[in-house]
């Protein structure tokens, strides 16, 4: 026999696990309206605040495909890290060009281009992710909320 502490139990961890993910998403849409990015107009949904994990998603990608192009094709790992003294690209610090003021080599734009690429897409993949994890939250507390109410339902037909 099924106890009836077991469906109560659940039931209210359900409730609680909902609650819980209704405020993360929350939270995370905040969080990102917060930094006030609008998306530009080939992301979807486009010129809007992003605060939705589609818009999130959406503008990750649309930093990236910018910056492949405008690394000529290539990515973070085929994009050396200097210059040389003709300004091609180098990934060999020794050949590369010192900077007078600083006397450390001189970085490539596009490799810093790169670096500042990526730190943006995690930040929006984050985002994207953070509300997939809340809406699984969800999902899970409205599975354990249901298999609660059946616990009890199953207990008050046995008594």
């Amino acid at each position: 026999m099924v106890p009836a502490a077991a469906g109560v139990g659940a039931a209210v961890g359900g409730l609680v696990l909902v609650g819980v993910g209704v405020w993360a998403r929350r939270d995370v849409a905040r969080a990102l309206a917060r930094e006030r990015i609008v998306s530009t107009a080939d992301a979807r949904p486009p010129s809007t605040l992003v605060t939705t994990p589609g818009g999130a998603r959406s503008m990750a990608e649309v930093i990236r495909e910018r910056t492949v192009a405008a690394s000529g094709g290539r990515t973070y790992a085929e994009t050396e890290e200097y210059v040389d003294t003709d300004g091609n690209p180098t990934s060999d610090a020794a050949l590369a060009r010192i900077d007078e003021r600083t006397g450390k080599p001189v970085v490539n734009p596009q490799h810093d281009l790169w670096i500042e690429s990526t730190t943006l897409q995690n930040g929006l993949m984050q985002a994207y992710m953070a509300f997939r994890v809340a809406e699984l939250t969800a999902a899970v507390g409205a599975t354990t909320f249901a298999l609660g109410i059946g616990l009890l339902s199953l207990h008050a037909r046995r008594s």
